[in-house]
């Protein structure tokens, strides 16, 4: 909102050629303009209108100044501003005389500060799964009916309660590695176009730290014991290459003829420990032997199960 204030400075130039006091007169037909005096005036910005001795007598020059010839004497000159306030002042007219009468207005601007200036406050960062907490920080002092619109990215991140109000809380579930930025667009109908504000503030999603998980090494049908070590061999490296890690060998017997002499479960499971211990020399509290769910064919599963991941299960 804007307020002026305007107010004068009167600047005469009074030149004395003789004082002649008189009744106040405004004629500026008089052809005996040697009997008069002039009286100028000029004014800044816009023309206002001019009294003498209470009888309006025409407008202020702008750029040129508006000239008016007065029968010589003490005059009473108003000059009316756009907002009603009076420049009034007493002036010596005297013959053949220029009386310079200059208004300058001064235009002053106060603005009313916005009763409402925000700032949006939220965490640097939080942990994927955690709800994120955005609130809008008022450090005006006037109470205006406000509009809070709130618009949050990425899309996926979703608002669980607050919306049109201060304060919103956001789902980092699912967001982890991202960024999420909560925008407020506040405003209000008296102060909109002034005070509107649009702020923004982001919050790093820290990823949940996944557990680790086990993984199947090989699976194989027991063909014969060469062919058998090749593949053991293969998952020992790996699991001696993972420092702690358990070695899963599921065995699950087959029904066939061979399967059930030998390639039986007994056998098997004795063939795999031996060659790995005694052969590869991985230690034995390591490895771990299952018996699964009978298959056609005698078949080995090895699963390397690092420390804190859930050794797998038999079907």
């Amino acid at each position: 909102m804007r307020a002026f204030k305007h107010s004068f400075l009167a600047i005469g130039l009074l030149l004395t050629l003789g004082i002649t006091v008189a009744m106040a007169a405004v004629d500026n037909d008089d052809k005996d303009h040697k009997k008069m005096g002039t009286l100028s005036v000029r004014t800044t910005e816009v023309s206002l209108p001019i009294k003498v001795d209470g009888r309006y007598i025409g407008m202020s020059g702008v750029d040129t100044a508006a000239e008016f010839f007065l029968i010589p004497g003490i005059h009473t000159i108003e000059v009316t501003t756009p907002d009603g306030k009076v420049f009034r002042d007493e002036l010596e007219i005297r013959r053949q005389t220029r009386t310079c009468l200059c208004l300058k207005m001064i235009s002053e601007t106060i603005t009313t500060p916005c009763p409402y200036r925000f700032h949006l406050e939220g965490p640097d960062h939080v942990n994927e799964g955690e709800l994120i907490t955005f609130a809008a920080i008022n450090s005006g002092t006037a109470p205006v009916p406000l509009r809070y619109t709130w618009n949050v990215t990425p899309t996926t991140a979703r608002i669980t309660s607050g919306i049109g109000t201060p304060s919103i809380t956001v789902d980092s579930k699912g967001l982890g590695g991202q960024s999420i930025s909560a925008e407020l667009d506040v405003n209000d109908d008296t102060y909109d176009n002034k005070c509107r504000q649009v702020i923004t503030v982001p919050t790093d999603v820290t990823p949940r730290e996944q557990p680790p998980q086990p993984f199947r090494c090989d699976e194989f049908e027991v063909v014969n014991p060469d062919q058998d070590k090749a593949r053991f061999d293969n998952c020992v490296i790996q699991a001696q290459n993972t420092p702690d890690a358990q070695l899963y060998v599921i065995i699950y017997p087959g029904t066939d003829k061979a399967s059930t002499t030998r390639n039986s479960y007994d056998r098997i499971s004795k063939r795999a420990l031996d060659y790995m211990v005694k052969t590869r020399g991985f230690d034995p509290r390591r490895i771990s032997i299952v018996r699964g769910s009978p298959r056609l064919k005698t078949t080995v599963e090895m699963w390397i199960v690092p420390p804190g991941a859930t050794p797998p299960v038999a079907q």
